[in-house]
């Protein structure tokens, strides 16, 4: 199962939203990204999410999201948190 999610939820709903699914696509992440990292930390999810830049355009750009060191992100990107995580 995969849910797509706009950033722009109340952090709070976001958080119930993302652990209530194996796997998620955050979208509209923007300005959105303090409260959707909260939202991934809450969950325990946060060490498994990908945030992607630009990723069908040229000067695409990934890294786990943990690994990101500042909140500033442009508005084409998301965060892909993937759901293998239980699976052989």
């Amino acid at each position: 199962m995969l849910t797509v999610l706009p950033g722009t939820l109340e952090e709070g709903e976001l958080a119930r939203r993302i652990a209530d699914s194996p796997a998620s696509v955050i979208m509209k992440v923007g300005r959105n990204l303090p409260r959707i990292r909260r939202a991934l930390a809450a969950t325990g999810k946060l060490d498994r999410a990908v945030y992607v830049e630009r990723g069908t355009m040229e000067r695409t750009w990934s890294t786990p999201l943990a690994d990101k060191d500042d909140d500033v992100a442009p508005y084409f990107s998301i965060v892909l948190v993937p759901g293998w995580e239980d699976r052989p």
